[in-house]
């Protein structure tokens, strides 16, 4: 194994708290349980575009604007490279038309938890009400709840102004009867209305289309999917000077699992649930489908394929051999705690989490670890997720002068990194919920905190931007990632298409392949079980669904 620091590219080169099983149906089996099975944490990882469906040519996707009024550091693109901020600028730039005109109170409903202080006695609910110029009221559900209590509003008929969209079944209906078709007033250039929206990047508008209509706003981030990160200073105490390990192939890799491993001093290479996290980046080092391919004219699902069950026996040989935390399988919520106690040193996660470590703990000497093609030849294409997260805000039908309301209110919500309406939009009130600390933002330890207003789904820049706090270099390295992978990364071509079936049928047969695959990898059965799993996949949900999305496709 190579364990020398990858070559630097230069600078200008280019090459939520978990959500219920309820809301992961349609793309847990719509793109088998190595994406799927998903949450909202950084513990999962996501399946990409469960809440969409079939897009028409005649969609004409926002323009992507980048806001004029604060420049970044090094700039973005609209397929999701990420403009790069070193610190939050100095004197933020305050945006035109805020504090936003005196207007009806708005309603929505939000996973998460109310605030440690109520929003009548709460600062950051009185500066947020002026801000928009309205009152209004949060009703809030644990994430793993959250599904049921919107399903339970929508049935009685309470509709709220702004609203978490999963797929549910008949979600297009739903949408039709409850929320604003905002197509005709976001579409194209339609969007440079309202700035804070015009900033977010064209490729995450793939996430509120259905039927090629546009339902609501996006939450932005890179469509990078998953990396592998390390702990610099964990490694460099098991014998590793750098952080960023090259690999040649998958001997390379497994070779790098043992050489962190010590089962005498419980220390293990990495942890989380091996159907998930483990399976998902073999079979991106092996090469295949990203949920869905349409091959020959017809929708491949990557379970039917060849590589996906050449990844199931290696990460068989992975676990068996113990380069695992031994808990992986009963304990997967336990992965980010073993890596921030230093009991693992490697952790898979989505690319927003690399960015998030850096910042919060530089001791760690956070690094990156690219995947290489398991044969060898090069870095593997990554298995690209959706550019945001995978469920978006749609806004209840409205007249238009109540609409335009909302949408200001949205634009609010989406004001771009480094302008003052970010900082109070996201962060709160200053010597309340955040302090500056040489300049840059910190959070007070949520402990300590009153709580702040739980908006940040609707559209909020901060996942969208690379921000260092004053360290250049990892986002630099972050910055220079994202521009070689994102130009050659795999779509999902189940990306803009919904099935009734998979939105219907799918946890069932979620659950029995995470158990088929897990007693594979524990070598409780054989991989004819694979086998089996696979042709009844196929015969109850997998042909009926491939034929949906060939419909869908077709128009």
């Amino acid at each position: 194994m190579n364990v020398n620091s990858r070559s630097a590219a230069p600078l200008d080169s280019c090459p939520l708290s978990r959500r219920s099983l309820l809301g992961a149906t349609a793309g847990a089996v719509a793109a088998g349980v190595s994406s799927v099975l998903v949450g909202c944490s950084a513990e999962r990882p996501r399946s990409g575009g469960p809440t969409t469906s079939a897009a028409p040519a005649a969609l004409a996707p926002p323009a992507y604007v980048p806001f004029a009024g604060v420049t970044p550091d090094r700039t973005g693109t609209g397929d999701g490279v990420a403009p790069v901020f070193y610190d939050y600028p100095a004197d933020p730039v305050r945006r035109d038309g805020f504090p936003l005109p005196a207007g009806p109170a708005w309603t929505a409903l939000m996973p998460g938890r109310p605030p440690a202080v109520p929003p009548t006695e709460n600062r950051c609910y009185q500066a947020y009400r002026t801000a928009v110029g309205s009152d209004f009221q949060i009703s809030y559900a644990p994430p793993a709840q959250y599904i049921e209590k919107f399903q339970v509003a929508m049935a009685g008929g309470e509709v709220p102004d702004f609203a978490q969209i999963y797929t549910v079944a008949q979600l297009p209906a739903l949408l039709d009867k409850n929320f604003t078709d905002l197509t005709e007033v976001l579409s194209g250039d339609n969007i440079t209305m309202y700035p804070g929206l015009a900033n977010i990047p064209t490729a995450s508008w793939r996430i509120p289309e259905l039927n090629g209509r546009l339902w609501g706003v996006p939450l932005p981030r890179p469509p990078a999917g998953m990396v592998l990160t390390t702990r610099g200073d964990v490694l460099e105490a098991r014998g590793i000077d750098d952080p960023n390990v090259e690999l040649r192939d998958g001997q390379d890799f497994i070779d790098l699992l043992e050489q962190l491993t010590d089962k005498g001093r419980n220390q293990f290479a990495m942890g989380a649930d091996p159907n998930l996290w483990l399976m998902r980046g073999i079979y991106t080092m092996i090469g295949g489908p990203n949920g869905w391919a349409v091959e020959d004219g017809r929708f491949v699902n990557q379970i039917e394929t060849e590589q996906y069950r050449l990844a199931l026996v290696e990460a068989s040989k992975i676990v068996q051999s113990g380069y695992l935390h031994p808990n992986s399988f009963s304990e997967p919520g336990s992965n980010v705690q073993w890596f921030n106690a230093g009991t693992t040193a490697l952790y898979f996660q989505w690319f927003v989490g690399w960015n998030s470590h850096a910042r919060s703990h530089p001791e760690w000497k956070v690094g990156n670890i690219e995947l290489p093609r398991w044969g060898g030849g090069g870095m593997a294409p990554v298995l690209k997720n959706l550019a945001g997260f995978e469920a978006f805000i749609a806004i209840r039908k409205s007249e238009d002068r109540r609409l335009e309301q909302l949408l200001r209110i949205a634009d609010y919500q989406a004001s771009p990194f480094g302008t003052r309406e970010f900082l109070d939009a996201n962060y709160g009130v200053a010597g309340y919920t955040y302090d500056m600390v040489d300049g840059n933002p910190v959070n007070r330890p949520a402990a300590a905190s009153p709580g702040k207003v739980a908006m940040g789904y609707l559209g909020s820049n901060g996942g969208a931007v690379l921000y260092g706090a004053g360290d250049h270099a990892s986002v630099d390295a972050q910055y220079e990632y994202l521009s070689r992978v994102i130009p050659r990364g795999v779509d999902d071509a189940s990306w803009g298409l919904y099935s009734e079936t998979a939105a219907t049928k799918g946890a069932t047969m979620v659950k029995r392949q995470a158990d088929v695959q897990r007693q594979v990898m524990l070598g409780q059965t054989t991989l004819a079980a694979w086998d089996e799993f696979v042709v009844s996949w196929k015969s109850e949900v997998g042909d009926a669904i491939a034929a949906e999305y060939a419909d869908a496709a077709a128009g």
